[in-house]
C-alpha cells in the first residue's frame, strides 16, 4: 500500500514516531539538546513484554536459540546459556529481537557478560524477527558490542564495534568497516554500550567512552529500518559444558530520537501526501532502491507534502532531496513555516538542499509542501529535518 494514497493520520503511532513503548524521561545520553526518548524496556516486569519482542528462535553454529531461556527477573533480562540437547545442537542460547523498527539515533544498553567458552553475546542492529539470522530483508547491520567469551579474562576485555552490509538472503555486501579493540576492561561485569547511528557515521560507546566511529556514507545498502536484538549464541568454538549454566544480562535498552526523515515510501512515508496527478519515476532517490515521484509535466498546482511527527520543539535544519534531471521543474515551490523557497531542478546535482532553520513546534503541525510550477515535472522524495 503506498502511504501517499491514505491518509497519513490512519498509519499506526508505531511509524509515526509516537512511542510504542517510550519509557520514563533521561537526560540527553551523549550530550547535546533534542534528544527524545522513543522505546525503552526497563525489564521491571515479570515476564517478557511479547508486545515489545520476538524471541530469536533459529539453530546456528553450536546452539539452538529457545524461547524458554529468555527471562525477566529483579529488573533484569536474562539470557539463560545451557547444556541441552535441543533442535540438532547440544547447546541452547536465546535472546530478544524488537518488533519495532527503527533509525537514526541513539541507542544504549547496559550488560554484563558470562564467563566461560564458547559464546557470542551481541547488541546489534538488523532488519529481522528472530527466526532467522539474517532475513531476505537484511541489508544492513550495526553491531554495538560483539563478545566472545572464553576462559581468558584478557580475551574478555575485547569488543568488536562495526558496520556490515547485505544483499540479503544471507549474500555479503563489500562495505564492512569495523573496528576489534581492547576495552582495557572486564567484560563480565557490568558495563554501558551505546550506538549514535546518523546518516553519515556511526559512533561507538562504552561506558561513555567514544571507542570508534565508522563511516557511514550513502551507498546502496545503508538507511534501512531496522530491529534491536540482544542475543547470545554458541558460536567461534564449542561451548564448555564446566561452565554451564550460566546466563547474560542486561539491565534495560533505550532509543533516543533527534532527527526526522519523511519519505515518499517505505516505513517514513508516515507523513506523505500528495494532491493532483503523479507518477511512479525510474529515478532513484536519497537511497539505495528508493522510488522516487513526478507530477504531469507542464501542470502546475500538483503538490507534494511532507508532515513529520516532531517529538521535540526546537530550532531545525530542514532539507530536501532534489532529484536533478533534465525535464525536472526549473521553479519547484517549497513552502515551509510561512517562508517560501524556489529550487531549479534542472542544474547541478541530486542531493539535499537546504530551506533554512527554523523554530518549530513538537507534533504533526510543521509541514513542507512542494507545488509544481509547471516548468518540467516536479520530483518528489524525502525531507529532513535535523535539530541544531
Amino acid at each position: 500500500m503506498r502511504a501517499h494514497r491514505a491518509l497519513w493520520l490512519a498509519i499506526p503511532a508505531v511509524l509515526l514516531g509516537a512511542s510504542l513503548s517510550a519509557g520514563p524521561a533521561h537526560a540527553d545520553p551523549i550530550g547535546g539538546t533534542g534528544w527524545t526518548l522513543a522505546f525503552s524496556d526497563e525489564f521491571s516486569g515479570t515476564a517478557v513484554d511479547t508486545a515489545k519482542w520476538n524471541y530469536r528462535t533459529d539453530v546456528k553454529a553450536y546452539s539452538a536459540q529457545r524461547p524458554e531461556n529468555v527471562s525477566v527477573a529483579d529488573g533484569l533480562l536474562n539470557i539463560n546459556l545451557k547444556q541441552e540437547t535441543y533442535a540438532g545442537k547440544s547447546f541452547t542460547g536465546g535472546g530478544l529481537v524488537s518488533k519495532q523498527s527503527l533509525r537514526y539515533g541513539y541507542y544504549e544498553t547496559r550488560a554484563k557478560i558470562n564467563d566461560g567458552v564458547g559464546w557470542h553475546s551481541a547488541f546489534w542492529l538488523m532488519s529481522g524477527d528472530g527466526s532467522t539470522t539474517l532475513s531476505p530483508t537484511a541489508r544492513t547491520e550495526i553491531d554495538g558490542f560483539e563478545i566472545d567469551s572464553t576462559s581468558s579474562p584478557a580475551a574478555l576485555a575485547t569488543n568488536h564495534s562495526g558496520v556490515h552490509t547485505w544483499k540479503g538472503n544471507g549474500s555479503a555486501a563489500s562495505y564492512n568497516p569495523g573496528s576489534t579493540y581492547n576495552t582495557g576492561l572486564d567484560l563480565r561485569q557490568w558495563h554501558v554500550y551505546g550506538i549514535d547511528w546518523a546518516e553519515t557515521s556511526v559512533k561507538f560507546y562504552v561506558d561513555g567512552v567514544l571507542k570508534y566511529t565508522a563511516p557511514y556514507t550513502p551507498s546502496q545498502w545503508t538507511h534501512d529500518y531496522l530491529n534491536i536484538w540482544l542475543t547470545t549464541i554458541g558460536y567461534g568454538t564449542s561451548p564448555n559444558p564446566a561452565f554451564l549454566p550460566s546466563a547474560v544480562q542486561f539491565d534495560y535498552i533505550r532509543y533516543w530520537q533527534k532527527d526526522y526523515y519523511v519519505d515518499n515510501d517505505g516505513p517514513a512515508a508516515y507523513g506523505y501526501s500528495e494532491t493532483g496527478t503523479w507518477y511512479d519515476s525510474t529515478l532513484t532517490g536519497w537511497t539505495y532502491a528508493s522510488p522516487t515521484r513526478y507530477a504531469a509535466c507542464g501542470s502546475a498546482g500538483n503538490t507534494a507534502t511532507w508532515r513529520p511527527n516532531l517529538r521535540s520543539a526546537g530550532t531545525y535544519q530542514v532539507y530536501v532531496y532534489t532529484l536533478v534531471y533534465a525535464n525536472s521543474d526549473a521553479n519547484a515551490r517549497y513552502d515551509i513555516a510561512g517562508s517560501t523557497t524556489y529550487v531549479n531542478g534542472t542544474t547541478g546535482s541530486s542531493g539535499w538542499v537546504s530551506l533554512g532553520s527554523f523554530t518549530l513546534p513538537a507534533g504533526t503541525s510543521t509541514a513542507v509542501k512542494l507545488t509544481s510550477s509547471g516548468t518540467g515535472c516536479a520530483r518528489a522524495d524525502a525531507v529532513k529535518f535535523v535539530q541544531v
